[in-house]
Parts: C-alpha cells; structure tokens; sequence
C-alpha cells in the first residue's frame, strides 16, 4: 500500500539544483511504501521528492511592471508557463544540490557555476542522440526568473579541446560522446554525421553567446592532433588513433572552418 503526504515548508525557501534543471522548493512530496517483508514483518519504504516552482513571483511582478505587463522573450513564456507545484518525482531530495536561500540579498551567480550546473542535462542529451532544445537558455531564463543576475565573468576568446570520452555524469557502458575537456562551457555533442555534429556545436555555441554575450569567441582543437597536450600524451597513441579519436581530430578541423556566429 502506497500513502503520500505533501509537507509545505515555510520561507526562506530553498533553490536546488539537479541534473540541469533549477528550482525553488516550496514543499516536500513524501511518499511510504507499506510492505510485508519474507519472514511476515512488517516495513516501510520512504522516498522524499522536491515540489519546486520555477518562479518567483516578486521577480516576476516587478519585471511585469517594469514591461508595462509584456513578457516578449520566448524562452521567458516557456518557463514560466511551467509555474509552480512541479514535483521532481525522479529525484530525491538527497540528490539535490543547494544552490541558494530565497532571502539571500544579491543572487549572482558565476559563469563557471552556471556551466557545473547546467552540465549534467547538456549531457544527457547528448547520450540521448537528439537534440533537446534550447535548454542552456530555457535554464538562464529560469535564473532570471527566480532574480539572479549571470556574472559576464568568462574570457572572451576560450580555448576549447575537444576530446571522446564517456562523460563525467552518466555511465553509458561503452559508449562516447564528443566534449570539451574543461568545466566551463561544456559543450557533449554525440558521434554522428560530421555536418550533423557542427550543426549541434553551432547550436550550443549560439545558446552560450546569447547567455554571455555575441563578442564570446571560441577556439577550437582536438587533443589527438599536435601539438599534444604533456599531460594527455601518454593516453592515446597518435600514430593509431580509434575511429572516435578520428571523429574528434576531423570535428575539430570542421569547427575551425565554420562559421558558428552571427555577426
């Protein structure tokens, strides 16, 4: 027998994090599992889901008022259309990461802490194999939604090496991505079609220049071509690379001949 029990917390509330997606939460699902173990005895079960609203509603009511009431920007529509009482019913609330309190005075958030955050979905994605949105803007019109201010605190011309790897937050057996090897700006696209895959680049690459501004310049090289990366080096024979490792060399090449912005 399941029983479940909704239990609304009180202010400050907290903002929590997971898996790419950002919330405040305003109350807690708990649901108990009522279960007769082998031998008769008797037990329980319990899983404690996050309720989160994507909003919050003095941020909107001073932008609504500040536009004269006029949302125009798309991605702002699509989440606040998602409102508030979403229950996170695939995750816990010890999976969860604390991001902020409600009462906190200045919400700022950091380039690099926006990009950990967002990583995990970008990512998922990818292993998906099909393109999932604009989900880098969807995720900073939330932040704007619930009154943080993004840090334009990056370098404007970075370096990006690509490399194939398995990804740093799922566990695909034997399967590999494209990604950058830094943190900041990840950028998992999945082995498919060459054209395929800058058409994916260009996408995230114009999501992170409409989150961080259009002179945001990226410099792109594979860790499999020279010059070798000294600390890399020993990891990967250059004279017989994988069909991955070509894939990444050849992306690489292909990204520093196109022309992913918009001038």
């Amino acid at each position: 027998m399941i029983q479940t029990q909704l239990l609304k917390l009180d202010p400050p509330y907290q903002i929590i994090a997971c898996k790419g997606e950002i919330g405040i939460q305003i109350a807690t699902l708990i649901v108990i599992d009522e279960t007769r173990r082998e031998n008769g005895e008797y037990g329980i079960t319990t899983h404690s889901h996050p309720v989160v609203s994507y909003v919050d509603k003095s941020t909107i009511h001073q932008r609504l008022e500040d536009t004269g009431g006029l949302i125009e920007d798309e991605y702002e529509i699509l989440s606040i259309q998602d409102g508030e009482g979403v229950v996170w019913d695939k995750v816990e609330c010890n999976e969860v990461q604390l991001v902020r309190l409600t009462d906190t005075k200045e919400r700022k958030m950091s380039g690099f802490e926006f990009c950990t955050l967002i990583a995990p979905r970008l990512e998922e994605i990818a292993y998906s194999g099909n393109w999932g949105g604009h989900r880098i803007m969807e995720f900073y019109s939330k932040l704007k939604d619930m009154g943080f201010t993004l840090l334009n605190d990056t370098q404007k011309n970075f370096d990006v090496t690509l490399h194939a790897t398995k990804g740093y937050y799922y566990d695909e057996d034997d399967k590999l991505i494209i990604d950058s090897m830094d943190l900041m700006y990840p950028m998992p696209v999945p082995i498919m079609e060459p054209k395929e895959m800058v058409s994916w680049f260009f996408r995230i690459v114009r999501q992170y220049n409409l989150c961080f501004g259009g002179d945001l310049r990226f410099h792109f090289k594979s860790l499999y071509e020279p010059p070798y990366d000294e600390d890399y080096a020993g990891d990967f024979d250059p004279n017989h690379l994988t069909p991955e490792q070509q894939i990444c060399n050849e992306i690489a090449d292909l990204l520093r001949h196109t022309d992913l912005y918009f001038t």
